[in-house]
């Protein structure tokens, strides 16, 4: 049996050291806060009628925890996008930010284009590849170096593209963030560290053998998604995710058939929930009992919402490594994204 409290235990099946990317995630934050200083924007830029966040899989995490996280502060409407092409409302009035970790998602560069035909103002976040050359060259962007991510997958560089998705926003003045929120924030994260290891360890062990349904709500929903990614990528776990109230109204219906359901619900809860979500909560454990479905919990930690953002950020991927390492799996391997991608480049369809 797997020791999850020591690392040298299960060093052999995690080579590329996604444990050590994990525990950096604060470093990770701290780095990408301080190189968004470094960034400066045209006065047009904060002048914009709608954003646009382009990304693909843990590219894309920022424009998710934007979402819920500053859902009522962002004073213009903004969506997250992940395909080739973009909304038909995008014009020169948009500020479009192209999110890839690698720099060569060949979906945000074609997004890229499409910004550019647009005439869109774009900015962007990367760390290397042909968007670092583009954004480098002709607009005001945020390239970051990843020292901080020893294992070199982009999913592990979870801090970078979060907090450099705020620092982007917050740079334009879209957002007003002071810089003794992201710090207190930061500072609290690595004080909780002992605690969302103790936490991720327990619940990787219930969540063993079980499908992980994810439920949560108000600034944890950009969270949820986020754990939905890291249980398919990292625990190589099918899994899904559900925010409240919206489930009240159909998914719990749902829970009846099939009978012989593998399921197990994980909830992020909050002591910063609105009181009538706190009620809903309660109450929607209530009906997961009766349908006889197991559930367990995960309580975030943090003063204010950004803080407990990134606890469950650091809590996410804890748990989706630990589940991994239960399961006996190389946490780093992506075999059919890559099969995928590789099957994508061919001009010939693989014989089915």
């Amino acid at each position: 049996m797997i020791d999850l409290t020591n690392p040298q235990d299960f060093k052999k099946i995690d080579p590329k050291n996604i444990y050590g990317s994990t525990e950096m995630l604060p470093d990770q934050c701290d780095q990408i806060w301080r190189d968004g200083k470094a960034v400066c924007f045209p006065k047009d830029y904060k002048e914009v009628e709608n954003i646009v966040i382009a990304g693909m899989g843990g590219s894309a995490y920022g424009g998710h925890v934007i979402s819920s996280l500053y859902r009522n502060n962002l004073p213009v409407p903004h969506v997250v996008h992940s395909d080739y092409e973009l909304p038909g409302f995008v014009n020169e009035h948009t500020l479009i930010i192209i999110e890839s970790y690698s720099g060569s998602t060949e979906e945000s560069l074609s997004a890229l284009e499409n910004a550019k035909r647009r005439n869109a103002k774009i900015t962007g976040l990367t760390s290397g590849g042909k968007l670092r050359e583009v954004l480098k060259t002709n607009y005001p962007s945020l390239v970051f170096k990843p020292i901080h991510n020893p294992s070199g997958q982009p999913r592990l560089g979870a801090g970078y593209m979060v907090l450099g998705t705020i620092s982007l926003l917050s740079q334009i003045g879209l957002l007003k963030i002071p810089d003794s929120e992201v710090i207190q924030a930061v500072s609290e994260l690595r004080e909780q560290q002992r605690s969302i290891k103790e936490g991720a360890r327990q619940l990787a062990s219930a969540l063993q053998g079980y499908i992980p349904v994810i439920f949560s709500a108000e600034h944890l929903v950009g969270n949820a998604h986020i754990l939905r990614n890291q249980f398919n990528e990292t625990s190589k776990s099918f899994s899904a995710f559900s925010p409240l109230p919206e489930l009240n109204h159909h998914l719990m219906e749902g829970l009846k058939n099939p009978t012989d359901k593998k399921l197990t619900i994980l909830f992020l809860s909050s002591s910063l929930y609105s009181p009538v979500i706190q009620k809903r909560l309660e109450l929607t454990k209530d009906v997961v009992t009766k349908n006889n479905i197991p559930f367990v919990e995960y309580q975030a930690q943090g003063t204010d919402e950004l803080s407990q953002m990134l606890n469950v950020l650091s809590f996410g991927g804890y748990l989706s490594l630990y589940l991994a390492l239960l399961y006996g799996l190389d946490p780093s391997l992506i075999p059919w994204v890559d099969y995928f991608k590789e099957q994508l480049k061919n001009k010939t369809s693989p014989r089915l």
